[in-house]
């Protein structure tokens, strides 16, 4: 069974020299097999946790049975399993008239749901000792290389 936890972190949120990333730990029946992370430019806390998800869909999204992602995003999670589903019946607009944020990497995603790939996305509370979810946070935060997690997680 393949559990996923993943974390997307930003410095300078906001702010046009932002920086940030994200963090991504695959879990083979509860034992670690992939750490990954990626690290960006002028992004946001948002971006970078959508990304870390929609990496989670597109190299793991086509497993069996379904996998399980966790993240401790409420936007991005409200995001891909209720909020996206409106604004494509809509043309892709917001009940505000508004194009939504963040929609380079929101339609990738609706995308491949309707190729057929598949996660399930929970809701994980953030900063309360859950393992990965720490461990994730660590790698999107840049405080943890993806060779230091498997020295130290394998």
């Amino acid at each position: 069974m393949i559990t996923i936890y993943t974390d997307g972190a930003c410095s300078k949120n906001g702010q046009k020299d932002a920086t940030g990333g994200f963090g991504v730990v695959v879990l083979d029946n509860d034992k670690p097999i992939k750490f990954y992370t990626k690290r960006s430019s002028e992004t946001t806390n948002n971006r970078e946790e959508l990304k870390a998800i929609l990496y989670s869909l597109l190299n793991y999204g086509k497993h069996s049975p379904t996998v399980t992602v966790y993240s401790d995003s409420a936007y991005a999670i409200n995001t891909l399993t209720n909020w996206m589903f409106g604004w494509a019946r809509n043309g892709w607009i917001k009940s505000d008239k508004k194009i939504p944020e963040n929609l380079d990497l929101i339609k990738p995603y609706y995308e491949h749901l309707n190729k057929g790939y598949k996660i399930d996305l929970v809701k994980v509370p953030g900063h309360s000792g859950v393992l990965w979810n720490e461990v994730a946070d660590k790698l999107a935060t840049g405080q943890l290389t993806e060779e230091d997690a498997y020295a130290k997680y394998c």
